[in-house]
């Protein structure tokens, strides 16, 4: 147990088992009769008196309260109401990982794991879980050792204009999933990607599931976090071509309802993850496909065969107006 666990309340994994069979003993109706834990996990990197426990039905938080704790509040989170999760990995000065899971009703539940804590394994087991229902990561916690390999990038080297606008540009799809499901694996078997951009390090992923984001933190690039957004937290979109030389490239907005935690910082949405917004360079990213990609998963595939107008925009370079006064 390491003293800086302890004092950042590390969580440190525990034995789900044993941790089941004392919970029944202690709590005899906490759990249902076909409910058990997949993974379990002690605050204070095992030390602390708090207990989180993902079983096959929810994730359980047992929060003892008070000097004594005899005060004990249980918190249910059951995997139907959750709407996006991430993980980060640790890096080389902050060497915990974090967990977070966005939930309806709840808001954001926020742990934080011990560096040696298989947090690709509880990623898939949410990826399971969250969107192919109850019962289906009961194998998680018995795969195998998880490779993690910090270059997660993947496509050609980024330009420094593009780097300084954060402008992403379209990548392979198949490579992107090959690279996925490889080193780290954490798609699902059956997942596919459909589209994928990149920035620097970073990525931006529309799979046939979710919307998976990709951040990759500091000098090192060995921190990285793994965000999922499922479909039904998508309420709006709206895209914007580029303009002129001075704005060239394109956006991508979405509006979320993603239950986070409030932001209170003066000029910002009262919540923090209300809003997506990607940008994208001119000519490297096919800006109506994106549109149409959205258009599919938030109103419905359209049952009308495509007009002569819905051609792709692969390619295309909008050069904007030929007048001068375009800008004002």
């Amino acid at each position: 147990m390491g003293f800086g666990g302890y004092i950042g309340n590390n969580s440190r994994q525990i034995d789900a088992a044993e941790c089941e069979r004392t919970t029944r003993e202690k709590h005899p109706d906490l759990l249902q009769d076909d409910e058990y834990l997949v993974f379990a996990f002690q605050g204070r990197a095992g030390k602390g008196r708090d207990t989180y426990m993902f079983t096959s039905k929810r994730l359980l938080l047992k929060d003892k309260k008070g000097i004594t704790g005899k005060r004990t509040a249980f918190k249910s989170v059951p995997y139907s109401s959750v709407r996006a999760f991430s993980v980060e990995t640790a890096g080389r000065v902050d060497g915990d990982q974090e967990l977070k899971v966005y939930a309806r009703g709840v808001g954001r539940v926020d742990i934080d794991f011990e560096n040696d804590v298989p947090v690709h394994l509880i990623y898939k087991f949410l990826s399971q879980v969250v969107i192919q229902g109850k019962g289906s990561g009961k194998d998680t916690a018995g795969a195998g050792a998880f490779i993690h390999d910090s270059d997660v990038s993947v496509g050609e080297d980024t330009g420094v204009l593009d780097l300084v606008g954060s402008n992403f540009s379209q990548i392979d799809n198949a490579e992107v999933e090959r690279k996925l499901k490889s080193r780290p694996d954490i798609l699902l078997n059956d997942e596919t990607v459909e589209m994928a951009f990149q920035c620097g390090r970073d990525s931006f992923i529309l799979t046939s599931k979710r919307l998976l984001k990709i951040d990759v933190q500091g000098v090192s690039g060995k921190k990285v976090e793994y965000l999922s957004i499922l479909w039904p937290c998508i309420k709006a979109f709206s895209v914007e071509t580029a303009g002129n030389v001075i704005d060239r490239d394109s956006e991508l907005t979405l509006f979320l309802n993603l239950p986070d935690k409030d932001n209170r910082a003066e000029g910002f949405p009262r919540n923090s993850r209300t809003r997506c917004k990607i940008d994208f360079r001119d000519g490297n990213a096919d800006l109506f496909a994106v549109q149409r990609f959205f258009s599919d998963k938030v109103l419905g595939v359209d049952s009308v065969q495509h007009s002569q107008y819905a051609d792709g925009m692969t390619g295309h370079h909008d050069s904007g107006s030929d007048s001068f006064l375009a800008w004002l």
